[in-house]
């Protein structure tokens, strides 16, 4: 782990210093070798968080977008009692979870059920040299949905690639991470006709979302909302022009998550809010089309 407590304090390893589990409470020893970035180690083994796993350089250079105060946060169930530490937590309570390795599905599902709604994945796209040029192929011949919206709607035989059949289950948006030159590429939860969608965002303004910026007057929530209501419009347009020309077209329905509209939908929204924040993304522009 990254940070352990020192007399109460949340410390870096350093050497010379002798701290204690911010999670099970268990004496822990820090280790400040050349190869490897410092980190504490517990004393003796003992059952800790099973979900920790040791991090890479990619793990670190994720979390140190955030601020240390945010990293590592210990969070508990309160109604099963169970408890995890979560990669970091922001102000705006969303865990964000960075996975570099392939993770076993159990335990994708687990974390799932764990975190919940407010769960973030953000999933190393190039741990496998692979996964790139597969997802490439697809998000080639993925369909723009609007000429003034960069949202696809990803192929059938997107099934065929590895990397998608681990993380579309996911009830919450999946950030696929393919290198610093190309912009993150959001694998949003399967809707309520059974496709997939995608939205290329930069890191940029992922971090600054999630460091509590509103750009062009969204939070991460609103902007997620937002793709969430433009998909149900396109798949269900009698009932979303229904909608609108009713006295409730300001309230969608929605069960628990991304996958449908809320109540809370606004016919407030704006294209023109988004033209910065979605402008066009070198990486994955095409000639628009409809499907």
């Amino acid at each position: 782990m990254r940070f352990a407590l020192v007399n109460g304090l949340k410390t870096e390893a350093e050497k010379g210093l002798t701290g204690v589990c911010q999670g099970c409470e268990q004496p822990m020893t820090p280790v400040c070798g050349i190869k490897k970035a410092k980190h504490w180690r517990h004393k003796v083994d003992c059952e800790c968080d099973r979900w920790w796993e040791n991090e890479t350089e990619w793990h670190r250079n994720w979390k140190n977008c955030f601020p240390k105060e945010w990293q590592e946060i210990r969070h508990r169930d309160s109604s099963s009692n169970e408890w995890h530490i979560s990669d970091v937590r922001t102000n705006q309570g969303h865990f964000l979870e960075f996975q570099h390795s392939h993770l076993n599905p159990d335990e994708r599902a687990a974390r799932n059920s764990f975190y919940g709604e407010k769960l973030v994945w953000i999933v190393d796209g190039v741990a496998r040299k692979s996964d790139w040029q597969k997802m490439e192929d697809c998000l080639k011949r993925s369909g723009q949905l609007f000429r003034d919206l960069n949202l696809f709607r990803l192929p059938a035989d997107v099934a065929n690639v590895s990397l998608f059949n681990d993380w579309n289950e996911c009830r919450v948006p999946v950030f696929l991470d393919f290198g610093t030159d190309r912009p993150l590429c959001c694998l949003l939860p399967k809707s309520s006709k059974g496709h997939f969608y995608v939205v290329p965002i930069s890191r940029n303004e992922f971090v600054r979302l999630h460091n509590g910026e509103v750009i062009s007057g969204r939070s991460f929530s609103d902007l997620m909302l937002y793709f969430a209501m433009r998909i149900f419009a396109w798949e269900n347009p009698e009932e979303f022009a229904a909608l609108q020309k009713s006295k409730e077209a300001n309230q969608i329905q929605s069960p628990h998550s991304l996958l449908q509209i809320t109540r809370r939908y606004s016919p407030g929204f704006r294209m023109s809010d988004l033209n910065n924040l979605l402008r066009p993304r070198p990486a994955f522009r095409r000639r628009s089309r409809r499907l």
